[in-house]
C-alpha cells in the first residue's frame, strides 16, 4: 500500500510536495475508510481536486513517472523539460520522488533524486522504516553506494559489494532496478525484489484515454464480468452477449495493410489470437483468432438493451458514458488483488451518482489492502456524511506559479457541514478565478 508520495521539482512542482494517505489519529470518522495497522492507519481512498491547469493529474504524472524510471530506466524516458520550468535554477537541481509503502505488514521508504537533462541519478536511498528509528537498506551519492545494517553479519553482503562497486559504471541505472532485475535466490535481495514488485504489479495508473478493456481477449468470461457491474450501474444494458463473425466481413472497411499485418501475425504457430481496439473510426474492441480449421474468426461483445432485443448493440452504439464504464470493470476485478489504484478524471463522461456509486462499491470491498486515488472535477462527492477529511485534497497554484498540494484535513470545517457549496463558493481554493468578461467588447465574442 501506498502511505505517503513526495515530489520535487518536476513538472508543476518547485518545492516539496506530499500526498500523505495516513490519517489523521484523532479524526475518528468513517472508520470503515481505512486499514488498520499496529501504529498507524492508511487510507482506502484520496479524492484530488484543483482547477483545470492547476497541476492536480501532475501528482498522478509525477508518480508514474519515477515508477517508470523504476521499471524501465531513466535512460528509456523522455526528460526533455520535465523539471519546474518557471525558475531558471531548476534545470540544474536534482528532481527527487519518495515513496513509504507498505509491503507485507512492514513500511518502507525508497526514493531517487535525478538530474533530469542529463538523465543522471544523483542518490538513491532505501530504508526499513521501525517505530523509533529507521534501518537503512541502503543509500547511495552519485557512484557510491553504503550497505546499511540489513546487511550486518549477512552472508550475502560480500556479493552485495560486488554488486556496489559495478554500479559505479551505470549513473543513469537505479541500484534498487539492478538488483530486482538479476532475479538473485539470495535472502539480502528479498526486499529489494518485493519494492520492485509493487511498482511492477500493483500499481495502476488509468489516464482519460485509457483503454483497459482493449488490453484483455473478448471472451465469456469478460462477457460475464461486464454484464455483472454494468447492469447494476444504471446504463440500460441488460445483459452482454459475444458476437462471432469471419474476419472479412468484420475488417471489409479496414486499411489492407492492417489486415495484412493480422494474418501475417496469426499465421505464426506460437500466436493463437490478437487483442485489437481503436481500429478506424469507430470505438471497437475485438479477438482475432484462429479456429480449429485454421480458419481467422473475430470475436467482440454485444450489448442487449430490453428483454426484446434480439439485434445487439456495438461499443460504437453506446454512450460514452458507457464506454468509460467499459474501461473501469476491468479495475474491479483488481480491488480483492492489494492493488494502489490511480484514476486521472475519474469523472469524465460519468453521470455524478455513477462516480459515488464507483467509490460505494470500492469501499464494499472487505479484507483486502487496495487503495483509490483519483484527481476528478466532481464536487458532489465533497460529502463528510461519507468522506473523511484527510481524504480529499486540493491542488492550487500559489504567485510562483507552482502547484501546491493541501490536505482538507487543514481547514477547521465542523463534521456535519456541508461542504460542496463552500468549495465551489471558492473558500478551500483550488477552483478557477474569472476575469471579469464585462470589460471586453461585443464584437470580441461576434463571429
Amino acid at each position: 500500500m501506498l502511505k505517503r508520495f513526495s515530489v520535487e521539482n518536476f513538472s508543476s512542482f518547485h518545492g516539496e510536495q506530499t500526498l500523505d494517505m495516513t490519517s489523521r489519529p484523532k479524526d475518528r470518522t468513517h472508520s470503515e475508510n481505512y486499514y488498520e495497522f499496529c501504529d498507524v492507519n492508511l487510507l482506502k481512498t484520496a479524492v484530488i481536486y484543483g482547477a483545470n491547469a492547476s497541476g492536480k493529474s501532475n501528482i498522478i504524472k509525477a508518480i508514474d513517472f519515477s515508477a517508470s524510471v523504476i521499471l524501465k530506466g531513466i535512460h528509456s524516458l523522455d526528460t526533455y523539460k520535465k523539471h519546474f520550468r518557471l525558475n531558471s535554477e531548476s534545470i540544474d537541481t536534482p528532481s527527487e520522488f519518495e515513496f513509504e509503502l507498505e509491503v507485507d505488514d512492514k513500511f518502507y521508504s525508497y526514493g531517487f533524486s535525478c538530474l533530469l537533462k542529463n538523465k543522471f541519478i544523483v542518490e538513491e536511498w532505501l530504508y526499513e522504516i521501525g517505530n523509533f528509528a529507521a534501518k537503512k537498506i541502503f543509500s547511495r551519492n552519485s557512484a557510491d553506494i553504503v550497505l546499511g545494517s540489513h546487511f550486518n553479519g549477512h552472508s550475502d553482503s560480500t556479493r552485495f559489494k560486488i554488486y556496489c562497486e559495478d554500479m559505479k559504471h551505470q549513473s543513469s541505472q537505479l541500484f534498487l532496478t539492478e538488483i530486482a532485475e538479476k532475479e538473485l535466490d539470495l535472502d539480502g535481495a528479498k526486499i529489494f525484489n518485493k519494492i520492485y514488485e509493487w511498482f511492477d504489479d500493483k500499481l495502476t495508473i488509468v489516464y482519460p484515454t485509457d483503454r483497459l478493456i482493449g488490453m484483455r481477449a473478448v471472451d465469456q468470461n469478460l462477457a460475464n464480468l461486464l454484464s455483472k457491474y454494468l447492469c447494476k450501474f444504471d446504463t440500460g444494458i441488460d445483459s452482454i452477449d459475444m458476437i462471432e463473425e469471419d474476419f472479412e466481413s468484420s475488417f471489409k472497411r479496414i486499411p489492407s495493410q492492417i489486415k495484412a499485418d493480422l494474418e501475417n501475425t496469426l499465421s505464426k504457430p506460437e500466436v493463437t489470437q490478437v487483442v485489437v481496439q481503436g481500429i478506424g473510426e469507430k470505438p471497437q474492441f475485438l479477438t482475432v483468432y484462429k479456429d480449429e480449421n485454421g480458419s481467422i474468426k473475430v470475436k467482440k461483445l454485444g450489448f442487449i438493451h430490453g428483454s426484446n432485443n434480439i439485434d445487439p448493440f456495438e461499443l460504437e452504439d453506446e454512450s460514452d458514458g458507457t464506454r468509460r464504464l467499459l474501461d473501469f470493470v476491468p479495475l474491479i476485478s483488481r480491488f480483492d488483488e492489494e492493488s494502489t489504484i490511480l484514476i486521472d478524471e475519474f469523472d469524465r463522461s460519468l453521470h455524478p451518482n455513477l462516480t459515488k456509486e464507483f467509490l460505494k462499491l470500492f469501499r464494499k470491498y472487505k479484507g483486502t489492502k487496495s487503495q483509490l486515488v483519483l484527481t476528478t472535477h466532481e464536487s458532489t462527492l465533497l460529502d463528510l456524511a461519507n468522506m473523511r477529511k484527510d481524504e480529499i485534497w486540493l491542488v492550487d497554484k500559489n504567485p510562483e506559479g507552482a502547484s501546491q498540494l493541501l490536505s482538507f484535513a487543514q481547514f477547521k470545517v465542523r463534521y456535519d457541514k456541508k461542504i460542496e457549496k463552500d468549495y465551489l463558493l471558492g473558500r478551500y481554493g483550488a477552483i478557477p478565478i474569472f476575469k471579469d468578461f464585462e470589460s471586453f467588447q461585443n464584437k470580441d465574442f461576434e463571429e
